[in-house]
């Protein structure tokens, strides 16, 4: 008989709601915790992911416990009581995907200064849940989908960083195999991949066809052999990636991330050897391809790079989504560029967040979002 694996979901929004569906669905013998700070709602979603599990023919056991993580004492008095295996933040104070509802001009000028700015938006909460799992004395395994690409390498110097991410740089990885086996014509499941980058890349590729500009690595195989640079082109590649296999984007795209999630969650509840896309593992900024096993995680390097290089890159890479570094007491700093862009549009006048600024700037961020949102409601 198979050991139950007790797996907590904080957070029921739509990439959480999808990760519970996704798992509720598995057949797989886990233990469902949805928390939420909204047990209504959260107690509605549960019930909708058993009606749509029993149509397809399974059985999932889904408790709703309340869980409020801007409470860090009552959360780990939770957690020591439920002891998760696994947690899964989907939590954020907000998604960066709110400027996507500007209008198009505005949404423009403000992209430019990239998803880091964002950041205390990301931080507040993971840093909440971390020291709570601590408070509680517990090992569970955390994976984060609050930016890890960032906030995963800031929280270590409080030896608060969670496990792995998901999404972003695993969301690409898909279209890169698609178009690699349309170009070259072959079977889709004899190409396997291992790419590094940061957020950005990923972004990028889906939305014009390129990294523009922004540093990767990508090595591609074809029934276990290593393609050549010039048997496979990575421009065409890519171009293909934002054409012919284009997806829809935004909140209605997050089902890829909500399976990138519950890829990476099933590897390590199902104790099984894989080789995922994610980003933040063990730390580290950026993304990489990662090996989860019995034993733990480690990143998957193909042969002639180094863990160092592959790290060079995704630092490098962060800066065109607006991160200058994330320095060793996890401070991190801004590109002047992104900072100005910030400065000019909001009035929000931010070069670096230290880890323990992190709430009081959310608050400032989010009050000076509002307010620039706001007057194209009087246009």
């Amino acid at each position: 008989m198979l050991d139950r694996v007790n797996i907590l979901i904080i957070g029921h929004g739509v990439l959480g709601g999808d990760v519970l569906d996704f798992l509720s669905q598995s057949g797989r013998p886990y233990d469902l915790h949805l928390g939420a700070r909204d047990v209504q709602r959260a107690f509605l979603k549960a019930n909708l992911a058993r009606y749509t599990a029993l149509n397809l023919g399974h059985h999932p056991t889904i408790e709703v416990v309340p869980i409020d993580l801007m409470n860090m004492d009552a959360t780990a008095e939770r957690l020591a009581a439920l002891r998760p295996d696994i947690i899964f933040n989907a939590s954020t104070l907000h998604s960066r995907e709110i400027i996507t509802q500007l209008p198009p001009h505005a949404y423009r000028q403000i992209d430019r200064a990239g998803a880091g700015v964002w950041i205390p938006l990301h931080l507040v909460l993971v840093r909440r849940l971390m020291k709570a799992v601590r408070e509680a004395g517990l090992e569970s395994m955390v994976v984060n989908a609050s930016y890890p690409d960032v906030t995963n390498a800031a929280l270590v110097a409080e030896g608060l960083s969670p496990a792995i991410g998901i999404g972003n740089i695993a969301n690409a990885v898909p279209g890169i195999r698609l178009a690699a086996a349309h170009l070259l014509g072959c079977e889709l499941k004899s190409i396997d991949v291992r790419f590094f980058a940061q957020h950005f890349v990923s972004d990028r590729i889906q939305r014009i066809g390129s990294t523009d500009g922004a540093p990767y690595y990508l090595a591609i195989y074809q029934d276990g052999q290593r393609l050549r640079p010039e048997e496979l082109a990575h421009d065409d590649l890519f171009a293909n990636v934002a054409t012919h296999f284009r997806r829809v984007e935004g909140l209605a795209g997050h089902a890829v991330t909500a399976s990138s999630a519950t890829n990476v969650l099933r590897a390590l509840a199902d104790r099984i050897e894989r080789v995922v896309h994610a980003p933040g593992p063990l730390g580290l900024v950026g993304g990489y391809p990662v090996r989860i096993a019995p034993t733990g995680i480690s990143i998957d390097l193909p042969e002639g790079l180094s863990l160092d290089h592959a790290e060079e890159i995704n630092t490098e890479c962060q800066k065109y989504d607006g991160i200058e570094a994330v320095e060793s007491d996890g401070t991190v700093r801004f590109t002047g560029e992104s900072a100005e862009v910030m400065r000019e549009l909001l009035g929000y006048d931010c070069e670096a967040i230290a880890l323990d600024e992190c709430e009081d700037r959310a608050k400032e961020l989010v009050a000076k979002y509002v307010e620039y949102s706001r007057s194209f409601d009087q246009l």
